[in-house]
């Protein structure tokens, strides 16, 4: 039996711009992971602990996989992604060994008030790059060098681009594929549906260099620590682009604007960055609120949630420089500080104002065999 995980994701600098080709972010790998382990079976069978679904049987036939089994709707509605990474990556492979595969996520939902809630870290995005990677791995592929992450990323974005219905930029894909900290641009999505529905071969698709993505290592700074503060409450991130997308729309001189400020923003922090200057990364890092909640205020998407204002408020009054962290409308926020002293005050700060200190660090590692 073989057990590989990937890694969840928080986007530290650059949300929203990312969205346009051409446009940078930043983005963490999280030591929050999925998990999947895998063995040779008579036929392909899946289990997924986190929705109690055992032994779901299915077939991969004329390049389209299926479930044969009895699943209700709403089973089949929850292992949606499943089945996409599995199409993806048998596709890939062409002639492959079945397997029996399962999965579990590390923290993926908290529970609140007898309620389990997700808490953003890209359970979703982590998941499809592990059953792609399990299911390459245990067809003899090597899942950890740069070459075969990029075959895992492109699989793991095909499947879960579409499955998502076509919005969001795969930076989770990424950071789960990836791991550490990095910069990131997103791929020309028009490019990849086009070939999608050409009907082309999806080896010949992945064998390409895809137009407009890149992913640039970055060294985390000396000192820097990243702290997360989960608010309690989520937003559909999908229904928010399509929000966003009308704004676009409707306004599109005034969408190009905000988004290139917040593109130019990352721009400038990059070499801050690689350069440690700590008092720069803070007031870009403070300034990249700024540009997210005027944006907010300016499209009527629910960006900056009350949580996540209180968040950053604190966090820059106890001397570190704290955001939300993705699309926002609740989920996580971050706070990013030099120094064991700050890092605890704006921890009992937080605390004592209600949020929720999620128990997370930076994860230098992508997906990985164990």
């Amino acid at each position: 039996m073989m057990k590989i995980s990937a890694p969840g994701k928080l986007f530290l600098s650059g949300e929203w711009g990312v969205l346009e080709i051409g446009n940078p972010g930043i983005v963490t790998a999280v030591n929050k992971r999925v998990w999947v382990d895998i063995e040779d079976a008579p036929e392909i069978s899946v289990s997924v602990d986190d929705f109690a679904i055992r032994d779901a049987r299915g077939e991969f036939r004329d390049g389209r996989f299926g479930w044969s089994g009895e699943l209700t709707d709403e089973q089949k509605g929850k292992l949606k992604l499943c089945g996409g990474a599995i199409e993806a990556a048998l596709s890939y492979l062409g002639e492959y060994r079945a397997f029996r595969i399962r999965s579990w996520g590390e923290m993926s939902q908290l529970e609140v008030s007898g309620e389990m809630k997700k808490i953003g870290f890209g359970s979703s995005a982590a998941s499809v790059v592990a059953f792609v990677s399990g299911v390459l791995k245990h067809n003899g592929m090597d899942v950890e060098t740069r070459e075969s992450r990029d075959v895992i990323y492109k699989l793991s974005t095909i499947a879960h681009y579409f499955a998502q219905g076509k919005v969001g930029s795969a930076f989770d894909v990424a950071a789960s594929t990836y791991g550490g900290v990095f910069v990131y641009k997103r791929f020309d999505p028009k490019w990849l549906v086009s070939q999608i529905e050409s009907g082309r071969p999806i080896r010949e698709i992945v064998e390409q260099d895809w137009p407009g993505f890149e992913v640039e290592k970055l060294e985390i700074p000396a000192g820097l620590e990243l702290l997360v503060g989960w608010t309690k409450g989520s937003a559909s991130t999908s229904a928010m682009i399509k929000q966003m997308n009308g704004f676009s729309e409707q306004n599109p001189e005034e969408y190009k604007r905000l988004f290139d400020q917040i593109a130019n923003l990352v721009g400038e922090l990059i070499p801050v960055w690689k350069s440690g200057d700590r008092k720069g990364i803070l007031e870009h890092l403070k300034k990249n609120e700024d540009y997210l909640r005027e944006l907010g205020e300016k499209s009527g998407v629910n960006i900056e949630t009350p949580e996540l204002r209180k968040l950053s408020e604190i966090a820059n009054q106890d001397g570190g420089a704290g955001k939300l962290s993705g699309a926002g409308g609740g989920d996580c926020g971050i706070a990013v500080c030099f120094g064991p002293e700050v890092a605890e005050r704006i921890r009992q700060d937080w605390s004592e104002s209600g949020l929720y200190i999620v128990d997370a660090m930076m994860d230098n590692q992508g997906v990985k065999a164990e």
